[in-house]
């Protein structure tokens, strides 16, 4: 499945890491009660994890303005909490370690701050990464939105078409639609997802892409 790609590129949160449901359930009406918003159905929650446009959707569905939003929510996401609620996905480690034999330029594009980017990436950092990058780093558009996409290709001299991204979400779908780059949907069971046809396949491990 990805003997044509040279450069694999991996989404983070839900794709090689997952954050225990109970924390969103938490943190996020947390959030939304200390400024006055309001959560009309507990699946909100989920989609707003999971799916793409959060600034849109914190607006819509939450009735709050999304700076003051990320704000508060970057206050109280220690990385204490978050840390004790993330698991490594089981076939991460040998999965990785395997594509660094097969000589693949491995990197990481999330849209997780740096310093919880960094936290979970440290859960399997003996595995060796050429490049790992947080959007929110230079302010770029959150995904789907491509240009962070392009700004590491272009710092790794790959071209889009010997790219391919796995993720396991809709925004990482468009967002590699987006930058013109082949994408693999990596299924985790943690939320529906409805946009397969945007996916050159479909995996229930990473073990499948060998």
């Amino acid at each position: 499945m990805i003997s044509k790609y040279n450069h694999i590129s991996f989404d983070l949160d839900g794709t090689l890491v997952s954050t225990l449901p109970e924390y969103r359930q938490r943190i996020v009406p947390c959030v939304i009660n200390n400024l006055g918003g309001m959560v009309e159905h507990p699946d909100l929650i989920d989609k707003f994890w999971f799916e793409p446009n959060r600034n849109e959707f914190i607006s819509k569905n939450f009735k709050l303005d999304p700076d003051k939003f990320w704000r508060l929510f970057r206050e109280l996401d220690k990385i204490e909490e978050r840390a004790a609620s993330t698991k490594v996905f089981n076939d991460v480690k040998k999965s990785l370690e395997r594509l660094k034999k097969e000589n693949k330029i491995i990197s990481i594009i999330t849209g997780a701050p740096q310093n919880i980017a960094k936290m979970e990436i440290e859960k399997f950092s003996k595995c060796h990464l050429d490049y790992q990058y947080s959007i929110d780093c230079k302010k770029f558009k959150e995904k789907p939105a491509p240009e962070s996409f392009l700004f590491v290709l272009e710092e790794l001299k790959s071209l889009p078409k010997d790219t391919v991204y796995i993720g396991n979400s809709i925004e990482d779908a468009l967002y590699a639609k987006n930058a013109g780059v082949d994408f693999i949907h990596i299924e985790r069971n943690e939320h529906p997802y409805d946009l397969k046809e945007h996916a050159i396949g479909v995996i229930n491990s990473l073990e499948d892409l060998f």
